[in-house]
């Protein structure tokens, strides 16, 4: 952050989190110049950072609205999103919230004939393991089995999300219930890229063994929370990839871009 922030101060910019970006976005100045930072920024890094990074429109005003995502980690998202689109598939969010990043890959997947599918518990978090030490305690609550059924969303504000960007019912599958007891059957036949953010230890190494036969060489899957919040998200990667060590190729973000971790299919 204080690299970029670096760049940014001779033009007279600074990048902010997300969650002082939303409040400036209810002021229309103030929302307009962080627009204007924003494509300045996404500028500085396809040229540093992501040179195949196309230019899709309503991208910037979509970032305005992210909960919990850095705008780091999102054009991190959209990067490898847009590179996976070379393979078969089509792509998936575990975890959705409240939807603002979902719209947000929906927005840029418009122009394909990918399908876009969403899994939620729409319950809140599930029940932390051993596994999942805390790291930050995010919501002051003080300890991580407290977190049990915290972040839970209406499927009504995702779908509100969803249409407002204009991404198509017939091409938008959404998979209510815990991942574990989601069935064989309500997944996709091939995916090219997924966004797991399910937080904890269990659902996180579920979601990775069960895209794993899923996707093809040249696929890719960012996850969230490595190293931030719940230990978990580390120990399921971790584990994923010791198993799996000559499939996949871990891309570790920049150090200005922490808390998630590509892997990108080598087999």
């Amino acid at each position: 952050m204080k690299t970029i922030n670096s760049i940014f101060s001779k033009s007279g910019y600074s990048i902010a989190r997300n969650e002082t970006v939303k409040r400036a976005a209810s002021y229309p100045f103030m929302k307009d110049s962080y627009l204007r930072t924003l494509r300045d920024y996404e500028t500085v890094l396809r040229a540093s950072l992501f040179p195949d990074l196309p230019t899709v429109e309503n991208r910037h005003d979509l970032m305005l609205e992210l909960v919990g995502n850095p705008v780091i980690e999102a054009f991190y998202i959209l990067n490898y999103l847009h590179l996976s689109l070379k393979v078969a598939g089509d792509v998936c969010e575990f975890g959705v919230a409240e939807g603002t990043n979902s719209a947000l890959m929906a927005n840029e997947l418009l122009r394909s004939n990918r399908k876009l599918w969403l899994f939620d518990s729409f319950q809140g978090l599930p029940k932390p393991t051993e596994k999942d030490r805390m790291l930050h305690d995010i919501f002051g609550l003080g300890e991580m089995a407290k977190y049990e059924g915290t972040m839970a969303h209406p499927q009504s504000r995702v779908k509100a999300r969803l249409e407002r960007v204009g991404f198509p019912v017939p091409r938008t599958e959404i998979i209510a219930g815990f991942i574990e007891r989601v069935p064989e059957t309500s997944y996709p036949q091939k995916v090219c890229f997924a966004y797991v953010d399910f937080d904890f230890y269990e659902p996180i190494k579920i979601a990775l063994e069960r895209l794993h036969p899923r996707m093809d060489r040249g696929a890719y899957v960012v996850v969230d929370d490595y190293g931030f919040f719940s230990e978990g998200a580390a120990v399921a990667v971790e584990e994923f990839l010791a198993s799996n060590s000559s499939s996949y190729e871990r891309l570790s973000p920049e150090p200005h871009a922490q808390g998630f971790m590509v892997l990108k299919k080598l087999l």
